[in-house]
Formats: structure tokens, C-alpha cells, sequence
């Protein structure tokens, strides 16, 4: 983070010597733009904290009534997020005191000004970053967070931030895993710079492979590392990925892909927390922190002995279940718009985002969203390639989108009289499947023939068949469980 990040900060210096006060008050005023305030007396600092807010106080630590360290505990009692530097010519007389009170931010006024301009962006960065986190309304995270199912997600994001545990991420293709991975990552370096005094983003990096996308040679090579002459082509020493990011984090896509041998391994690492090159027989020590993820159904390839159970308990410490768009109805307007935007900008779009007309709203909803976030992302990518003008009309979105909005329209014209729907159907010769007295079907088998039409009729989504049943999505969970009711192309386990 850099000085303008910090700028407009609030500094309070406190020394009972006025003309230092007012050299210390010069020079820092000069390296950026901070609001540098003065107070001679320690004694005014908690009646002056009770009506203002300092974001650092920079204390002299030989005073009278009051030293720099019972300042800081004044300091402390009142918001502990308020960043304290603490001056000294003598300082090794007092370091051992301070470091056992916890004060770290120690300069030795003999050692001149660069240490102490240092130690002030660095205090200014952890309490903007402390304010950050307590304060949930500041928009820090790239997830968009309009939907309820989203909110929850975070939320797991946010807690599983506190410990440098495994996690797995699961969600079918496109839901956006990785961003998640991304937003984990960010969040857990972020309470590291608020633990860690030394903590820098090169010693705590996020590196990423996909599983899926390299042959089981080069992936052991590229997960462990491997020695020269390992193999062929393998001209020198090379270090895997564990390695490479340090105490960072290693994101595992699409984990399932792993063959079972390459499992053991990965298992080792996890418990072991060590690697073992491709050509050498010494273990290294690895510290990163591993989030995996996969759009197959893992539990089932457990049960079918295709995944190790037992690593898959050793990721599953933490499971963040990403939701299919077409369940996150509420945010697809928010990110086709954060989509719109971004198009411009990578474009150098002129003029302002395209917009989205209600007609063309109306048909994004409606769209079962096989692709989930990505395709949504690339059907705004696509509208400005071949539409024109300010609006996102329903004619600039792509064919599949438009058919099944007119398909979802027909079948709402013909389901608004479910009672008419059911009766036509008998009145025509039709049969309930199932039907246990054939000339007149029982309640249950009306409720589930009600059923299988709202889903025909929405294409199997059933956040919008439960919508046009009016009922709510739980309830029609259970009902077409209590059924055994299954969209087309699923079935009963």
C-alpha cells in the first residue's frame, strides 16, 4: 500500500518539548499529506481522544506524569486500533519493557528520519486495513454480494480468514471458485499484515493450477518439484509450487482430477507439511496454505473409490459451497452491470457502459444459465461486439437466451389457471403418471403433476418454478423430494 493510499491520515505527536513538537510537526507534514496535530501535555491525550480521532500517535518516551508505554496503555483502553510509534534517544534502555507490552513500533531517534517514515506509512496502513474489517459496509471484495446465498458465502470467506486450515470449494463451472479463492487469499494476507510486524506479499503469494489441464509427469513435476535428469527434458533443479508460494496460498483446481497416486502425495504434503521432488529422496518443509476446488460431485467419487476419503477429509476442513447463477436470481442484474462496466474499461469503450433495457433484464432472468457467471460475463462481452448504440436491447443478446424467454412467456400464458391446466389435461385423455385410481387422480398426484409442469414450464429451474407456484424454494424441495420429483436428466439416487 502506498503513502496515497494512506493520505488525509490524522497524527497526534505527544512531547513534552515544545520545540521538538514542532520539528517532528514540520518533517512529517513534509512526506505526505497528513493532518499532524500537537500536545505537550500526556495528560490532555484521553480528553482529546474523547472528542477527536487520530488514526496515529507518535509519543516521545521519557515524560513527565505520564511515559510513552502508559500512554499507549491509555491509548489502548479507548480503541485499540489506533496506531501507536513511540520515540526514544535511549532506547535500549526501555526495548525489553516495551517489546514484553507489546509495542513494536520502537525508533531510535539517533537513527534518523527514514526508519521513522517507514514505521508511520506502515501504522497508517494497518489501521486503515483494521478499519476496513470492522466496518463490513466499505467495499473491499471483488464478490458481488446483492444475493443472500452470496452473503452467506462471504460470510464462510470471512471466517475461514481467521486459520490457515484447508478448504474446499465446490460449485459446478463458471460460479466464479477461483474469485473466491482470490477473496480468501486476500483476506487471510490481510489479518497476516495486522499479526505479522515483517509481513510482506512476496513471502505470502497466490499461485494457482488446474489439475485437469496438464499431464500426471508434468503436474507431480509442477505441484512437488523435480531434481535434473529427473526425466526426460528435465535440463535443471526445478521447485514445485508448494514451494514457490512460501506461506502463501496454493489454489488446487479442479481437484478431483488428481489420479490416486498423485492423492497419496498431495495427502502426504498436506499432513506432513513436506514435499518430496520428482528424482530426490530429501524431504523439504512447504508452508502454504491449500484451497482446493472441483465441479464434480467428490463425495460420490469417494464412495466410488475414485477420491481417497482420507484426503478428502483433510481438505474438507472448510466447505464454501458456490451457488448456480440460476439460483442467485437477484444479482444478475447487478453483475451484468459490473460486467458493463468492466467491458468498457478493458475496451476503452467510448462513452458510458451500455445499459441494460427491462426487456433485455427480463430475458437474462429467465435464462437457466448453464455456464453460470462466465457465460453471463460473455453474453455482455458479446452484446457490445455486435449491438450499437447506449442500450443493451433484447435483439443484442444471444439466440438461446431470447428462445427460452419466449419459450418461459408461452408456457406462463398457458399456466395461469393451474385448476383449468390439470382438468384440460384429464379432459383430453391424459394420464397422471403414476396414478393409482386411473379415471380421477388423488390429491397428492394433482400437487405432483402441478409440480412437473411449473418445471417443464421454467426448464428446470426451481427458483422461478417455485416462484410461479408461489411458494418458496424450500418448500418446493421438499414437496418434490416427498414426490421423488426430478428435473429432466437427473435421477433418483
Amino acid at each position: 500500500m502506498s503513502e496515497r493510499t494512506v493520505e488525509n491520515s490524522k497524527i497526534l505527536l505527544v512531547d513534552d518539548d515544545q520545540d521538538l513538537l514542532f520539528i517532528y510537526k514540520s518533517k512529517i507534514s513534509s512526506w505526505g499529506n497528513y493532518e499532524v496535530e500537537t500536545e505537550h501535555d500526556p495528560r490532555q491525550v484521553r480528553e482529546r481522544l474523547q472528542n477527536e480521532t487520530f488514526d496515529l500517535i507518535i509519543s516521545d518516551m521519557d515524560m513527565p506524569y505520564l511515559q510513552g508505554d502508559q500512554l499507549h496503555d491509555v491509548v489502548n483502553e479507548i480503541d485499540r486500533s489506533i496506531q501507536f510509534i513511540i520515540l526514544s534517544s535511549v532506547l535500549e534502555d526501555h526495548r525489553e519493557r516495551l517489546i514484553r507490552k507489546g509495542i513494536r513500533a520502537i525508533v531510535d531517534k539517533i537513527k534518523g528520519d527514514e526508519v521513522l517514515r517507514e514505521q508511520i506509512l506502515r501504522a497508517l496502513v494497518i489501521r486503515h486495513e483494521m478499519l476496513d474489517m470492522a466496518n463490513p459496509s466499505v467495499p473491499t471484495s471483488k464478490i458481488i454480494q446483492s444475493d443472500p446465498q452470496m452473503v452467506k458465502v462471504f460470510e464462510t470467506v470471512k471466517q475461514a480468514a481467521k486459520i490457515p486450515s484447508p478448504v474446499l470449494i465446490q460449485g459446478e463451472p463458471g460460479t466464479g471458485k477461483e474469485l473466491v479463492a482470490h477473496e480468501l487469499h486476500r483476506q487471510r494476507n490481510r489479518r497476516m499484515k495486522l499479526e505479522m510486524p515483517n509481513f510482506t506479499e512476496k513471502d505470502h503469494p497466490y499461485l494457482a493450477v488446474n489439475c485437469g489441464a496438464l499431464s500426471r509427469t508434468l503436474l507431480e513435476s509442477q505441484l512437488f518439484g523435480h531434481k535434473k535428469g529427473a526425466f526426460t527434458g528435465s535440463s535443471s533443479d526445478q521447485d514445485g509450487v508448494f514451494i514457490a508460494a512460501k506461506r502463501g496460498t496454493l489454489f488446487l483446481d479442479e481437484i478431483t482430477e488428481l489420479d490416486l497416486d498423485l492423492q497419496v502425495k498431495l495427502l502426504r504434503a498436506l499432513q506432513e507439511k513436506e514435499v518430496t521432488p520428482v528424482g530426490s529422496t530429501k524431504a523439504l518443509k512447504v508452508h502454504a496454505r491449500v484451497i482446493a476446488a472441483t465441479n464434480r460431485p467428490i463425495q460420490e467419487l469417494v464412495r466410488e473409490g475414485k477420491f481417497r476419503a482420507d484426503l478428502f477429509y483433510r481438505i474438507h476442513v472448510v466447505n464454501i459451497m458456490v451457488p448456480p447463477l440460476r439460483d442467485r436470481e437477484s444479482e444478475i442484474e447487478d453483475l451484468a452491470n459490473h460486467f458493463s462496466r468492466e467491458v468498457a474499461r478493458n475496451y476503452n469503450w467510448n462513452g458510458e457502459p451500455r445499459k441494460l433495457t427491462p426487456g433485455a433484464l427480463k430475458l437474462l432472468k429467465s435464462y437457466s444459465w448453464p455456464g453460470n457467471v462466465r457465460e453471463l460475463n460473455n453474453c455482455i462481452e458479446r452484446s457490445f461486439a455486435l449491438g450499437e448504440g447506449e442500450l443493451i436491447e433484447p435483439e443484442d443478446l444471444p439466440e438461446e437466451i431470447r428462445e427460452q424467454g419466449a419459450g418461459l412467456e408461452a408456457g406462463l400464458a398457458g399456466f395461469k389457471d393451474p385448476i383449468r391446466t390439470v382438468g384440460d389435461s384429464m379432459a383430453a385423455g391424459g394420464q397422471f403418471r403414476n396414478s393409482s385410481r386411473g379415471e380421477f387422480p388423488t390429491y397428492d398426484e394433482v400437487v405432483a403433476e402441478h409440480i412437473r409442469q411449473a418445471l417443464v414450464h421454467t426448464h428446470g429451474v426451481k427458483s422461478r418454478a417455485a416462484t410461479l407456484l408461489s411458494i418458496d424454494r424450500n418448500r418446493l424441495y421438499r414437496l418434490m423430494s416427498k414426490y421423488q420429483i426430478l428435473p429432466a436428466g437427473e435421477a433418483v439416487e
